[in-house]
């Protein structure tokens, strides 16, 4: 099902809504059940992936390794017996450093907009910028990532597993002329 509910609108709403995010997302590939978008003058090895049953994970690649899931905006939705949509994991697993109350939407657009695409959006705001960078971790056979900036960057770096870093936003090409 190349087609599925969540990738036919996240397409037609971050096109709608270019603003929100500070790199636009662009398509990358896409397989049955899943798709995978890129962000315009960001580091190729940070990429988005959306899966048919809701996972929705920025995930670190190196060379051809994966490393790490940096970021989840994961949604499985589920229709109340109203005919409201909810995520199912926010109400089965609730956060306890949150303590919001389960979100109940009218239509299922709404749920996948404001619970996993705006705050996708309002991550590469926060994470793509010019002083962040992709810092990757290496240590027997495991490897991680993280997306760093400033104290936290000074801090991660003396990590001993700390392998390499990399910045999150490529450098513009110069025009020859």
């Amino acid at each position: 099902m190349k087609n599925f509910f969540q990738k036919k609108l996240f397409l037609r709403w971050a096109a709608r809504n270019r603003r929100l995010f500070s790199r636009a997302p662009y398509r990358l590939r896409q397989r049955d059940g899943s798709f995978v978008m890129g962000f315009r003058g960001v580091s190729r090895h940070i990429e988005c992936r959306f899966s048919e049953g809701g996972a929705i994970e920025i995930r670190i690649f190196y060379g051809k390794e994966f490393y790490d899931i940096v970021k989840e905006f994961d949604l499985y939705e589920e229709q109340t017996p109203e005919g409201r949509w909810l995520c199912s994991a926010c109400r089965n697993w609730p956060n306890p450093e949150k303590a919001e109350p389960i979100i109940e939407y009218e239509d299922r657009a709404a749920l996948w907009i404001k619970h996993s695409f705006e705050p996708l959006a309002a991550w590469t705001r926060d994470s793509f910028t010019r002083n962040a960078k992709l810092c990757l971790f290496r240590y027997r056979g495991c490897t991680s990532a993280f997306v760093a900036q400033g104290h936290l960057l000074k801090k991660i770096r003396k990590r001993r597993d700390y392998f390499k870093k990399v910045p999150v936003l490529m450098a513009k090409k110069r025009k020859r002329g």
